[in-house]
């Protein structure tokens, strides 16, 4: 597990300034993460490939012409897309995702893109555990419209194994940006 931190935290060495350092670094774990917005897609994605797959049969079944058993094909793809395509596609960028936490700003890396925040751009931060044991680094906010409140999510470190540790850190790193010492009352605990 060290060598795999230490080959995460190089890939942020070019975007450090010279008195920048890491204070952790991470990756998602393996594993799959469940959030109410995937149980609505599944549920959608479960009736959409239902309705599509009775319509389909319908079709074959009443002899139909052959541009209708077409019509449905199209319906059933996106029914399996519903179904499985965002699991694959968040294991995937998961699989791409790498964290760091340094002195000065959080760095998130998903594939080629790379955001990074510093202390004072984040909101509070919500801690997530789940039932695998890891845990999830949730920073969002709730802001209010002339259409009513709006839940947005800035970002989010998903999954990790050692999610205390990073809350230690970017806890220093709020701090810090909030004019106080956190790094030096971090280090000395």
């Amino acid at each position: 597990m060290r060598m795999e931190t230490e080959n995460v935290a190089g890939i942020f060495t070019p975007y450090l300034d010279s008195d920048e350092y890491i204070v952790w670094s991470g990756k998602p774990e393996k594993g799959m993460v469940f959030s109410g917005a995937d149980g609505i897609v599944l549920i959608f994605g479960i009736m959409w490939l239902s309705f599509s797959v009775f319509w389909e049969g319908t079709a074959i079944l009443s002899g139909a012409p052959f541009f209708f058993l077409l019509f449905g094909i199209p319906f059933i793809l996106f029914g399996v897309f519903f179904l499985f395509g965002g699991v694959f596609r968040k294991a995937a960028a998961r699989g791409r995702t790498f964290y760091a936490v340094t002195n000065k700003k959080l760095i998130v890396q998903t594939g080629r893109n790379i955001k990074m925040y510093t202390g004072q751009d984040l909101p509070p931060m919500q801690i997530k555990f789940h039932r695998n044991g890891n845990g999830s680094i949730i920073f969002s906010e709730y802001i209010y419209t002339h259409r009513g409140r709006a839940h947005t999510i800035r970002c989010a470190l998903e999954n990790l194994a050692d999610v205390n540790q990073a809350q230690r850190a970017i806890s220093m790193l709020q701090q810090s940006g909030n004019g106080s010492d956190g790094w030096q009352q971090g280090m000395e605990r």
